[in-house]
């Protein structure tokens, strides 16, 4: 829980650093960071941020969702938004991002309820898929990975609404170029658990009675991260690709000398 940065206005926000290699070094911290929305940073908050000495915030959302949701602009930061999800999988699955006929809420699993989205679909069956095509090919993640090798880009942050799935996938790539191992990849994935378990059952809670069982079921499963999501990654990049190294250097063009270059930047011993 060390990861976990304590801010007013967001509940996920953590440094990347401290997690080890497989070759026994230690991802430096104050380089990398993830998170979810920033909308809601108040003043003490953004005295903080600034103390982070972060220069780029890497938004995942959609236009709709920064527009409802806007990033603050900070002096010295450079705010960069690419959409990690296509626009047609976003549109067929109805994800907040294109809801403009209904009033938005202040909470995504809210906008997803009035939508409608937890009558169509069984959200764990939607996650699945989209942990599974989220790594491959996907211009997104193309572009945090260029990033992350420029020394005036970092601190980076990357963020998306809940700093769960669209950030989780990302934070997973930057840790495997790093040289980070699977299973403690999936343990930093799935603390997104640990630190939001209270507010989301305060949101069960709250939703309990608009929902019925298997809605409320639903929810459930969309406010969490499960071993089986960031399992969907790991098999499509094997499956695609042979290997990480293949897919590191084939997707993003991180061959060995690369990589080792950004190992040296962002490892400690």
């Amino acid at each position: 829980m060390n990861q976990v940065i304590p801010f007013q206005g967001t509940r996920n926000f953590r440094d990347m650093g401290g997690y080890r290699t497989v070759d026994g070094r230690k991802v430096k911290r104050g380089l990398l960071f993830r998170s979810d929305e920033l909308t809601a940073l108040s003043e003490q908050d953004m005295a903080a941020f600034k103390a982070l000495n972060i220069r780029t915030i890497f938004d995942y959302r959609d236009e709709s969702e920064a527009r409802h949701k806007p990033d603050p602009e900070i002096a010295g930061v450079m705010n960069i938004r690419l959409s990690a999800v296509p626009e047609a999988q976003a549109s067929q699955i109805n994800l907040p991002g294109h809801m403009e006929k209904h009033k938005r809420s202040s909470h995504y699993i809210v906008d997803l309820v009035q939508s409608g989205f937890f009558k169509q679909f069984r959200a764990e069956d939607l996650l699945l898929e989209l942990y599974s095509k989220a790594a491959i090919n996907n211009p997104s993640y193309k572009r945090l990975m260029d990033l992350i090798q420029q020394p005036d880009r970092l601190g980076l942050l990357q963020h998306c609404t809940a700093g769960k799935d669209r950030t989780g996938v990302g934070s997973a790539l930057i840790l495997l170029a790093l040289g980070v191992s699977e299973a403690t990849i999936m343990e930093d994935f799935l603390l997104t658990n640990e630190i939001m378990r209270a507010y989301n059952n305060e949101q069960l809670r709250m939703l309990s009675e608009k929902l019925n069982d298997e809605e409320l079921r639903n929810v459930e499963q969309m406010l969490g991260v499960k071993e089986a999501f960031m399992d969907a990654v790991f098999v499509s990049i094997k499956r695609t690709y042979g290997g990480i190294e293949d897919y590191l250097s084939k997707e993003f063009g991180l061959g060995h000398e690369k990589r080792e270059t950004l190992q040296e930047m962002c490892l400690e011993s």
